[in-house]
């Protein structure tokens, strides 16, 4: 073996071509690319929805909002109602899909707005396990901090929801 991986690869595709056949290297090969991809350490493409999307969730001081926007960033907001947070949103994009997940919010008329409703999250993972789900995903869930005016499991709660919404909708581009 050299001491160039790409060439003694480079010889095992030639090698494997002419024993084994195309039909063999290129099965060996996508297991392999298979196994990468599967790798701890493989990167994880960035969740891209098509258009913005706003999971919406009540808390203590009314109600969070968290906004992933088309390039994978994310944005929390903060207000007393849905509406108010909905129109802090507004004033730089317009969200593509509102996501509701409390009853308060699903009173309200959205009619202009495509919804989708979520039920909160109720199941005994630990908040890193389940930011370690949405990391998964290509979800990069934002720090929380006490104090806020929302709890870290209401903030996991927002960010699930976008993600359920999203594949539910098939609505990303990746």
């Amino acid at each position: 073996m050299s001491e160039d991986w790409r060439a003694d690869l480079a010889d095992a595709v030639a090698r494997g071509l002419t024993t084994e056949g195309w039909d063999a290297v290129v099965d060996v090969l996508g297991a392999l690319g298979d196994d990468l991809a599967a790798h701890p350490d493989a990167p994880i493409e960035p969740l891209a929805p098509a258009a913005p999307v706003l999971g919406l969730v009540p808390c203590e001081a009314g109600c969070l909002g968290v906004l992933l926007n088309v390039d994978g960033h994310v944005t929390v907001y903060l207000g007393r109602s849905a509406r108010v947070v909905v129109a802090q949103v507004q004033e730089t994009t317009d969200p593509g899909l509102l996501v509701l997940t409390g009853e308060d919010d699903e009173s309200h008329d959205w009619s202009g707005f495509a919804t989708e409703s979520v039920a909160p999250y109720d199941g005994a993972a630990t908040t890193e396990e389940r930011r370690e789900l949405l990391r998964q995903t290509g979800f990069s869930a934002p720090a929380w901090f006490s104090g806020s005016g929302f709890t870290e499991a209401e903030l996991l709660d927002a960010c699930g929801a976008v993600v359920v919404a999203l594949g539910r909708t098939g609505r990303m581009t990746g």
